[in-house]
C-alpha cells in the first residue's frame, strides 16, 4: 500500500465546530440552537429532515458551515421556531448512533440571530491514518515532541466538488446554472450520486421546474463551487512561479500541485496573500453574488499521537493526528501537505503522495 489511507472508517475522522453562540437572554429569543452530530448524512440532507421533521419550511433551519457525510460531524444548527423536547427525542429515536447512517440531535439554547456564514470560527479535527509504512512511520515518530507547524497551500478539496467516491461534477453543475444551461446541470446532477442527484433521478418534470423546487441553498452552492475550481487553477499556477518545489498530483480527477517545501509557500505569501473569489448565497428570496477574499496560505500545528500496528492492514501502521483550522479549510488537504513535506525534508526517502481515503484519494 503506497499512501496511507484516510476515512477507513467514517470513525476515522471526526470533526467538531468552534463557535461562541449569539444568546441574548435579554431579548426575546427567537431561534433554537442544536447540536447537530451525524455520520451518512450531508449538512443540507441533515437540515432538511430536520426542517420535515419539525414541519417547517427548510430555510427556518441554518447551519454556520457544511460538514462532509464521509466522518463523524459535529456542529450547531439554529432553528426558526421553538422545538419541544418531545419533538427532539421522537427526531432522535428514529436512528441509532453507531450504526451506518445516524443523526442525533441536542438542546444547545436559544438566541436572538440565525446562524449564518461568519459565524463559525473553525473546526478542529481528529484523524486516525491509517496503512502506513515502516518509513513513514519512523518519520511520523520522529516528529520533535510530536507536533509539527505546517504550512499550507490553502486549497478547496475534492469534497467541494462531489460526494466521496462519486464523479466530481458540482463545479460543472454551478458552471451550466450560471451560463443559464439548466439541462446541462440536471444531466450532470443526475450522475453525481449525492443526495439531490437521487431527488434529480425520480423527477418527471422539467429541469427549470426541478432547480426551482430545490432549496436555493444548495443551488448558489453550485455556482460557488465553480468559483472555487477557478480559484484553484489560480492558486496552482501561483504556486508554481515560486520555484521548483512542487509536486503535481491528480485527486480523483482533479489536478492540484502541492509545495514539496515551504519555499514556495513563503514566496506566494508575501507576493499575493489572498485571492479574491465570486461567492454565491441565497438570501431573502434570492441568489446573490458578492465577491470575497480567500488567504492563499494559511498555518496550523498538527500533532501526531499513537503510532502503533495497524489493526485493519497487516504489516502496516496507523497513528492519530489532531489540528485546528480556520473555517472553509479542509483537513485532507492539510494531510497530504503535511505528509509530503515530511518525506521531501528526508533525503533518504522517496516523497509520498496524497492521502487515500476508501473511494479514492481524499
Amino acid at each position: 500500500m503506497g499512501n496511507p489511507v484516510i476515512k477507513a472508517l467514517p470513525e476515522d475522522f471526526v470533526v467538531r465546530e468552534v463557535m461562541a453562540l449569539p444568546e441574548r437572554t435579554s431579548e426575546e429569543p427567537r431561534h433554537t440552537y442544536l447540536n447537530l452530530r451525524k455520520k451518512g448524512y450531508t449538512t443540507f440532507e441533515a437540515m432538511d429532515l430536520v426542517a420535515r421533521h419539525l414541519e417547517i419550511p427548510a430555510d427556518a433551519v441554518s447551519a454556520a458551515g457544511l460538514k462532509d457525510e464521509d466522518g463523524v460531524t459535529e456542529q450547531t444548527l439554529s432553528v426558526a421556531a421553538d422545538v419541544p423536547t418531545a419533538l427532539l427525542d421522537a427526531f432522535n429515536g428514529r436512528w441509532t448512533p453507531g450504526t451506518e447512517r445516524w443523526l442525533s440531535l441536542g438542546r444547545v439554547g436559544r438566541g436572538a440571530r440565525r446562524l449564518g456564514i461568519g459565524e463559525l470560527l473553525g473546526n478542529a479535527f481528529l484523524l486516525t491514518l491509517r496503512g502506513v509504512e515502516a518509513e513513514e512511520a519512523a518519520r511520523l515518530r520522529a516528529v520533535p515532541r510530536g507536533e509539527a507547524t505546517v504550512l499550507f497551500a490553502n486549497y478547496y478539496d475534492t469534497q467541494r466538488f462531489g460526494v466521496a467516491g462519486g464523479p466530481k461534477v458540482t463545479h460543472l453543475i454551478g458552471q451550466a446554472l450560471l451560463d443559464d444551461e439548466p439541462e446541462l446541470a440536471f444531466e450532470l446532477l443526475r450522475t453525481s450520486l449525492s443526495h439531490e442527484g437521487d431527488l434529480a433521478l425520480r423527477h418527471t418534470g422539467s429541469a427549470e421546474e426541478f432547480f426551482a423546487g430545490l432549496d436555493q441553498r444548495v443551488t448558489a452552492f453550485y455556482r460557488t463551487a465553480c468559483s472555487s475550481y477557478l480559484w484553484n487553477h489560480r492558486l496552482a499556477r501561483l504556486l508554481e512561479r515560486h520555484g521548483s518545489d512542487v509536486e503535481q498530483t491528480d485527486r480523483e480527477g482533479l489536478g492540484y500541485t502541492f509545495p514539496t517545501s515551504r519555499r514556495p509557500l513563503l514566496g506566494l505569501l508575501a507576493e499575493t496573500p489572498e485571492l479574491e473569489y465570486d461567492k454565491w448565497r441565497w438570501s431573502d428570496g434570492a441568489t446573490r453574488r458578492r465577491v470575497s477574499r480567500r488567504p492563499t496560505v494559511l498555518q496550523t500545528v498538527v500533532t501526531v499521537r499513537d503510532v502503533e500496528p495497524d489493526d485493519m492492514f497487516d504489516g502496516l501502521w496507523k497513528c492519530e493526528v489532531s489540528f485546528m483550522l480556520p473555517s472553509g479549510c479542509y483537513a485532507t488537504n492539510v494531510i497530504s501537505q503535511f505528509l509530503l513535506q515530511l518525506a521531501s525534508a528526508d533525503p533518504a526517502r522517496p516523497p509520498l503522495g496524497a492521502v487515500a481515503s476508501r473511494s479514492g484519494v481524499a
